[in-house]
């Protein structure tokens, strides 16, 4: 049986520059640093996030929008941290995606 994925929308975002025709990040921002809360450090290498994008790049980049200078992400892991980073995946997907605006706008309902 498949898991359906759960999107964290939690301040993270991306700086990013233009490199020819290649988007090259420049830095990571974390929001959870000096937070009690910190979701996306599961394991002693600090935020997955972070290190996910550091290590293997835009590749695990689902949406679509505007290169920008400062993108903000919302991300997803994949896998059992406690197996090891690379036996994870992290998938991000930027905030302003459309597909994401309208998935989020339905996760904000109030019963």
């Amino acid at each position: 049986m498949e898991q359906e994925i759960t999107w964290n929308n939690d301040g993270h975002s991306i700086s990013l520059r233009l490199e020819k025709s290649l988007l090259v990040i420049t830095g990571v921002y974390c929001p959870h640093l000096e937070s009690e809360s910190k979701p996306c450090h599961l394991t002693d290498d600090g935020c997955i996030v972070k290190w996910f994008l550091l290590v293997y790049g835009l590749e695990c980049n689902v949406g679509v929008v505007d290169p920008s200078p400062e993108i903000g992400i919302a991300w997803s892991l994949v896998g059992n941290p406690n197996e090891g980073l690379n036996a994870c995946q992290v998938w991000v997907i930027p905030t302003e995606d459309e597909f994401f605006s309208a998935w989020v706008v339905t996760q904000n309902t109030p019963y």
